[in-house]
């Protein structure tokens, strides 16, 4: 089932070169469920997949892969976090027709209740009287105040409008649109006045809200204990919003629809929920809801608003209508997934895309189905495999995400949704799981995906979090599935992206892997070339070994990190930091095993640390204190077990949380939804009421950074120094000298050549083609690609056509020109001159430039000038000297490397109070000069500990066309913002050059 794979980077580069747009989505999920972003997905996808294979998302988040994945030609299965993403997912892959939603809410408005419709009826409990022209019509909200100081509702909180303070609340201002006083007076639609008698009246009558409420009890299951908890969820809507929601709710329910329609009307009652309640904020405005000790911890505003549900309602669906409008906006338009049961039939059959609910035993399910080799009696089938697992880590739960997805589900979806979440953390306090408890999630669902992998598939992690304890997480529970990293990138301060973990399926090579001398890829051999099972050996010369051969040693994996960060640092030629030498790090702790062995160590299979260091300590059993409940900052974690990441001391009857109610049926065996939810039970890490905090020293990912961190930062590290804050270098000087040219000027040259050479160019196919000259830890900055861009590219340049106006020989002759310039002016101020071995060859018209020196400068004794090796001040540009008093070294640049001018060859030519140096920079390089100094400390410290001055070509042009020729003259022209641009006085004594004008 489709091809092999092209190892095409280039669009993965672009994609995080190029801005990265967040992904949309609806308001309800923005802190719910945050998607990943759209351009590097579809990159992903497109790098890492052909057109009919299998993309699959093991944590989705609404759907979001797996529709850029049909929109590609792919298949995709989607295992959904949540119900609540299930839901939103059917809405993402199957948009119901815009006319069909329309007319189902029509329908719904008009559908009767009691003597009216709906709308009406809902319409009629907040009726009111115009205060201005005493037409009667429908309040939009109804403000109520208390006079009270502003609580919380707690556990017992009643449904009456005093439910929220320690005073019984009342009407004092009322909001209403009247389109009569609008055309008659003038004004806003929107009118605001006091309420009357009959506002009073209606405001305290009995609606049913006793037997609603009753009903609407049994939509929130809670485990024992929690009963307060639901009547302070209910305490929330005053009985008038009650009555109306639970009617909305009904008629969504109790009538038959298309999926997608009913999909959509329940997402939009989702959005009308809370803002019909206590702590709706006003239109357009999305409140949060907080829930921890059994109690509702959202302060109530007093006054509170009591919105209509109706027009709540409306609201939502105009929010619904634009996000499948932006749906169907994209680049193939509407799109209609066809859903298929299984994995097979996916493979086999005309669906799409799989989409279920990571339920208890859902992974279980998908391995079952592809270990079935006979589709039908007699016929033996292929086995389906995926080519590209896709996706986002599972989110880490939260108790403000946790009350967000029990309160959504509940409302939304119902009771046996609900059930499928853990319950019990409601009633504790503050929650969130520790990272290593996302290690083991991703490590349950790769070890299960593994066999449906195809042999050169791959597993990508876009992580959300730019965090070291993402990347690291992601990339332990990858190694603990078997898998091989191949990457690994965590987002800097600057960066959108929360980084990248891709991952090699067990079994096959890692990259680059064997290729034959034509350059292609060859199989691995077991026990050979290839084989992903074996690791280089101890010593130079030692044979590689498989990686379990030996226990986790502490020191072996020190001196890799040691070895992986310089040979890093080296390859870059610049100091890198500390986030983007993290995942090459991970991956040279990988390449050598050391990995796979520490996990080994951690499931309690591998031996102890072979080294006999202090990781004893780590390896000690737990004691008392370690194993009973203790409380951090973040609150308590979870400790997962090694080899399952179920947390332990979970009752083996509630495997999902034990937030089942009883009675309610077995997710297994339990009826879908009528939306189409599975039932099923979300994944068990999210267990934290019984989380124990784990030590950290045995946590495997703050055990990975400590052993970074220290080898990093050891006194003793003699090869790796932080030259500033989060940012690392070279220590020895024999390593920095074989560094490779600064990354930051192979980017510029590469740049300038791209623009020259490749004609006009699309500003895509521009970050394609860097994208494809840079990858892995040369992947360059975005900031740097687009300063490099902006100093060389033509005013005339549009994005669609990317053009340069520079030409080299124009440069060459205007260096050339320059250095003449300088060489008279030395001779006006009566200086001996050199100019430098490589331009005195070079022609100026009729002349060379050698011309320009007297036969006494042309052999001269350079060791006055300097004691420099002879070739590095032979080298300079331009010298003016006064033998055994002082010089003034120039170089020349039109572009922006400075390198190999500032790190290297001056380097060399120790500094000396009575010598001067002075860069000169062409105008168009003067921001990208800038660029460049204030990312990079080494050319800013080569700058001020060797005395060096910047001046443009045209201000330096200028200085020297000045008679007499003054050397205190050169003051204010020096510098990239010099004194004549920055004084407005000075304008009048130095004119400023035409160039700059």
């Amino acid at each position: 089932m489709g091809g092999r794979v092209c190892d095409n980077r280039a669009m993965v580069g672009r994609a995080i070169l190029s801005r990265a747009e967040p992904g949309f989505t609806l308001p309800a999920f923005e802190r719910l469920a945050p998607p990943p972003p759209p351009e590097l997905v579809a990159a992903r996808i497109e790098s890492g997949s052909g057109a009919g294979d299998i993309v699959a998302d093991l944590h989705g988040r609404g759907g979001w892969i797996a529709r850029a994945a049909i929109d590609r030609q792919r298949r995709a299965l989607t295992l959904e976090s949540n119900p609540l993403t299930r839901l939103l997912a059917e809405v993402v892959l199957r948009p119901p027709d815009l006319r069909h939603l329309d007319a189902a809410f029509s329908t719904l408005a008009a559908s009767p209740r009691g003597e009216s419709s709906l709308k009406l009826s809902i319409g009629a409990m907040f009726a009111t009287r115009c205060s201005t022209c005493g037409r009667t019509l429908v309040a939009d909200e109804i403000q109520w105040a208390s006079g009270a100081t502003r609580g919380t509702f707690g556990s017992g909180a009643g449904g009456g409008p005093g439910a929220g303070g320690g005073a019984k609340a009342r009407p004092v201002r009322k909001q209403y649109r009247c389109t009569i006083c609008r055309d008659q007076q003038g004004g806003s639609e929107q009118r605001q006045g006091p309420p009357d008698e009959a506002d009073l009246a209606r405001a305290v009558v009995d609606v049913g809200a006793d037997a609603v409420r009753a009903r609407l009890r049994e939509r929130f299951p809670t485990p024992d204990g929690g009963s307060d908890l639901v009547d302070a969820i209910l305490g929330l809507h005053t009985d008038r919003q009650l009555v109306g929601l639970s009617a909305i709710l009904e008629r969504i329910e109790g009538e038959l629809r298309a999926a997608p329609v009913e999909s959509a009307l329940r997402l939009a009652f989702l959005h009308a929920v809370l803002p019909a309640s206590r702590l709706g904020a006003g239109p357009g405005r999305a409140p949060g809801l907080r829930i921890a000790g059994g109690t509702v911890r959202s302060a109530v505003p007093d006054p509170f608003r009591e919105r209509n549900p109706w027009l709540a309602f409306e609201e939502s669906i105009r929010v619904i209508r634009a996000f499948v409008q932006r749906l169907e906006s994209g680049a193939l338009g509407p799109l209609e997934a066809r859903v298929a049961t299984d994995l097979r039939g996916l493979a086999e059959g005309a669906g799409t895309a799989v989409l279920r609910v990571a339920a208890a035993g859902a992974l279980e399910r998908l391995a079952a189905e592809a270990r079935d080799p006979l589709r039908e009696p007699g016929r033996e089938a292929p086995r389906p495999r995926i080519r590209l697992l896709l996706g986002q880590p599972p989110l880490r739960f939260s108790q403000e995400r946790l009350a967000a997805a029990w309160h959504g589900t509940c409302w939304a979806l119902g009771r046996e949704a609900a059930s499928l979440l853990p319950l019990e953390p409601l009633l504790g306090s503050a929650i969130r799981a520790p990272w290593s408890w996302q290690a083991a999630a991703i490590r349950r669902s790769l070890t299960v995906a593994a066999p449906l992998m195809a042999r050169d598939g791959r597993a990508v992690l876009l992580l959300e979090a730019g965090e070291p304890e993402a990347l690291v997480a992601a990339v332990l529970g990858g190694v603990g599935a078997g898998y091989r990293l191949a990457e690994a990138r965590v987002a800097e301060a600057d960066e959108d992206v929360g980084g990248i973990v891709e991952l090699v399926p067990p079994g096959a090579s890692v990259p680059p892997g064997p290729r034959t001398r034509g350059n292609r890829r060859l199989d691995p051999v077991p026990g050979g070339s290839g084989d992903p099972e074996l690791v280089p050996g101890r010593g130079l010369f030692a044979p590689p070994e498989r990686i379990d051969a030996r226990p986790f040693s502490r020191a072996e994996a020190a001196r890799s990190i040691t070895e992986t960060a310089v040979e890093v640092l080296r390859e870059r030629g610049e100091p890198a930091r500390y986030e983007r030498l993290l995942g090459e790090i991970l991956v040279g702790l990988d390449r050598a095993g050391h990995l796979r062995r520490l996990m080994a160590l951690e499931d309690g299979g591998g031996s102890r640390d072979s080294s006999g260091g202090d990781d004893g300590a780590a390896d000690a059993p737990e004691t008392g204190k370690d194993r009973g409940h203790e409380r951090s900052d973040d609150g308590p974690g979870l400790r997962p077990d090694r080899q399952t990441g179920t947390p332990t001391g979970t009752p083996p009857a509630t495997p999902h949380g034990g937030g089942r109610p009883r009675g309610a049926p077995e997710p297994e065996t339990a009826p879908r939804a009528r939306s189409g939810i599975g039932i099923g039970s979300m994944p068990p890490p999210d267990q934290a009421s019984t989380a124990r905090l784990e030590p950290a020293d045995r946590d495997p990912v703050e055990r990975v950074l400590a052993l970074v961190r220290e080898e990093l930062t050891r006194a003793t590290q003699h090869r790796l120094t932080e030259i500033e804050p989060g940012r690392w270098w070279l220590a020895e000087r024999g390593d920095r000298e074989a560094a490779a040219v600064p990354l930051a000027d192979r980017v510029e040259w590469a740049v300038y050549s791209l623009l020259s050479t490749a004609g006009p160019l699309p500003e895509g196919a521009f970050f394609e083609r860097v994208a494809a000259l840079f990858s892995g830890h040369d992947l360059p900055d975005e900031a740097l690609v687009r300063a490099c861009l902006a100093s060389y590219r033509s005013p005339a340049s549009t994005a669609e056509r990317l053009v340069t106006g520079e030409d080299v020989r124009r440069r060459t002759t205007e260096h050339s020109e320059l250095l003449a310039l300088l060489a008279n002016g030395g001779h006006r101020l009566g200086m001996s001159v050199w100019l430098g071995s490589r331009e005195q060859g070079r022609r100026i018209g009729d002349r060379t430039l050698g011309d320009f020196l007297d036969e006494r400068e042309r052999s001269a004794w350079l060791a006055s000038v300097s004691r420099a090796p002879t070739e590095d001040i032979q080298a300079v540009d331009c010298i003016w000297y006064v033998r055994g008093r002082s010089a003034l070294l120039f170089e020349v640049e039109w572009t922006a490397m400075l390198g190999d001018v500032l790190l290297r060859r001056h380097a060399r030519i120790p500094t000396d109070e009575h010598l001067v140096r002075i860069l000169a920079i062409a105008p168009e390089r003067a921001e990208l000069v800038r660029h460049k100094l204030e990312t990079s400390p080494l050319l800013r410290a080569a700058i001020a500990e060797a005395n060096w001055h910047l001046v443009l070509w045209p201000y330096l042009r200028a200085w020297l066309a000045r008679d007499p020729l003054d050397l205190d003259d050169l003051e204010p022209f020096l510098g990239l913002e010099p004194a004549v641009e920055r004084r407005g006085e000075q304008l009048g004594l130095f004119d400023r050059p035409d160039a700059l004008r």
